[in-house]
C-alpha cells in the first residue's frame, strides 16, 4: 500500500509509552501501534521528559514527536500545550497533513481545535472517563471543548455513554459511539502463583477500595498465616501516607508489598506470578485491569461497577457484592475454597478476553477513521 493510499492519522496523548500512568496511556500506545500495523500512517504528538523536541521512526508507519513541557510547548497555568508552537513544529520537523485527527488527552484541546479549523479535518475524542475535578476545571473545561468539537465521540462502555450524556444533555446522539479497549496478553500459560498472593494494580484513589481490600487483608489474616497483596500503583503522597497508616493499624505491615513505580511492561508480566488479581473498585468506565487479568489467565475477583458489568460476569470472575472489607474476604475465601469454580471461571475468562484483542478493537477505529475521511454519515 503506497503513502498516498493510506489515512493519515495524528494522535494526541499526554501520555505514551514509555510515559504511561493508567489506563489512557495504555490504550493510546496499544491503539495507536496496532493501527500503524494494520496500514494507517500515525503521527504521535505527546509529551518529552527531556527539554527538547525529539522524533523517531519519522519514514515509517508511526511517527512520534515528543515535546517538552517548557514555555515552548506548554502553558501550566492552563494545563495546555501551545496549539500553534506545536503544530508548526510538526510540520518542520517534517510532519505530514492528516486525515483524522485522534485526541486521547485534554491537554490537546486548544491543538485539536486549531488544526481541525485550519486544515478543515475531522476530530475523534476517545472520551476514557469525565474529568475527576468536574466540569467547571481546567480539565473539565478542555474536556467540553473536545466534546464540543469533535465528529465523534469513542467510549469504552455503554456505561460511560450514559453519564457522559448525563452531564452533556445536548451531545448528538450520533456523535458518540461505544468502542471497547483492547487487550494484548503477555502470559500463555495458566497462573502459576499461589493462591494466597493476591495482587492489586490501579491508581491509589478513594474510589479504586484500596482501604476496604487493606481492612480485607486483615481479617484474612487471622484465619491464612500465608495470605499477602501487593499494591501496584501511585497516587498522591497525601493518600499514599493514609494507606500506610490504615496498613499499620489492620497490623498487616508484612503482609503488603508496595510496588508503586513499576514500568507498565513490568507490570504487564507480574500477573502470571499471583494467585488472583483483585479489584474492588467503586467506580469504572471500563478498567484495563480486570481485562487484562483475564487475557493473561489469573482468576479474577471483582466488583461489576460502571463499564465492568458490560464484561465481568459470575461465570468469568469471583464478583465483591458489595464493597466493604467483609464482602472482600468472604469473596477471596469463596475463592480459595473452590478452585475447581476458579479453573473453570479463568477458562471462560480467556474466551471473553479474546472478543478483546486489539486488532479486533483497531480494526473500529479504522472503519470509523475511513468513514469520516470519505464524508460519511
Amino acid at each position: 500500500m503506497g503513502d498516498e493510499s493510506k489515512i493519515k492519522v495524528w494522535v494526541m496523548s499526554n501520555e505514551f509509552e514509555p510515559k504511561i500512568v493508567g489506563g489512557l496511556g495504555i490504550v493510546a500506545t496499544q491503539l495507536t501501534r496496532m493501527l500503524s500495523k494494520l496500514g494507517a500512517k500515525v503521527t504521535v504528538l505527546c509529551p518529552e521528559n527531556s527539554d527538547r523536541l525529539t522524533i523517531s521512526n519519522i519514514n515509517s508507519n508511526l511517527c512520534i514527536f515528543r515535546f517538552p513541557k517548557n514555555t515552548k510547548y506548554f502553558n501550566r497555568a492552563k494545563q495546555s500545550f501551545k496549539a500553534e508552537a506545536i503544530i508548526k513544529s510538526a510540520f518542520a520537523k517534517g510532519g505530514v497533513k492528516p486525515d483524522i485527527i485522534h485526541v486521547h488527552s485534554t491537554e490537546f484541546a486548544d491543538t485539536a481545535k486549531l488544526a481541525g479549523d485550519r486544515f478543515d479535518l475531522p476530530i475523534v475524542y476517545t472520551c476514557h472517563s469525565l474529568a475527576s475535578q468536574g466540569i467547571s476545571s481546567i480539565h473539565g473545561k478542555q474536556q467540553t471543548t473536545l466534546i464540543r468539537i469533535a465528529n465523534r465521540i469513542i467510549v469504552p462502555s455503554r456505561w460511560q455513554a450514559k453519564v457522559t450524556k448525563r452531564l452533556y444533555p445536548r451531545i448528538d446522539g450520533k456523535k458518540m459511539i461505544v468502542i471497547p479497549h483492547g487487550v494484548a496478553p503477555v502470559s500463555k500459560g495458566s497462573s502459576i502463583g499461589a493462591s494466597h498472593k493476591l495482587l492489586y494494580v490501579g491508581r491509589l484513589i478513594p474510589s479504586k477500595g484500596v482501604e476496604p481490600l487493606i481492612k480485607a487483608v486483615g481479617l484474612l489474616a487471622q484465619e491464612n498465616r500465608k495470605v499477602h497483596l501487593t499494591i501496584v500503583g501511585s497516587g498522591k503522597a497525601s493518600y499514599r501516607n493514609k494507606l500506610r497508616t490504615l496498613v499499620k493499624q489492620a497490623g498487616v505491615v508484612k503482609r503488603i508489598h508496595w510496588a508503586e513505580k513499576n514500568p507498565y511492561k513490568t507490570v504487564q508480566q507480574m500477573y502470571g506470578s499471583y494467585g488472583a488479581v483483585i479489584n474492588p473498585s467503586k467506580k469504572e468506565s471500563f478498567c484495563l485491569v480486570s481485562l487484562e487479568a483475564m487475557a493473561n489467565g489469573v482468576p479474577l475477583i471483582s466488583t461489576t461497577s460502571g463499564g465492568m458489568r458490560e464484561f465481568v460476569t459470575s461465570q468469568n470472575a469471583k464478583i465483591i457484592h458489595s464493597i466493604d472489607s467483609a464482602h472482600i474476604a468472604r469473596a477471596i475465601k469463596e475463592f480459595w475454597n473452590n478452585p475447581e469454580q476458579a479453573r473453570k471461571r479463568v477458562i471462560n475468562a480467556r474466551t471473553t478476553a479474546a472478543q478483546y484483542k486489539w486488532p479486533v478493537i483497531a480494526r473500529k477505529y479504522l472503519s470509523l477513521f475511513s468513514d469520516l475521511k470519505l464524508g460519511r454519515p
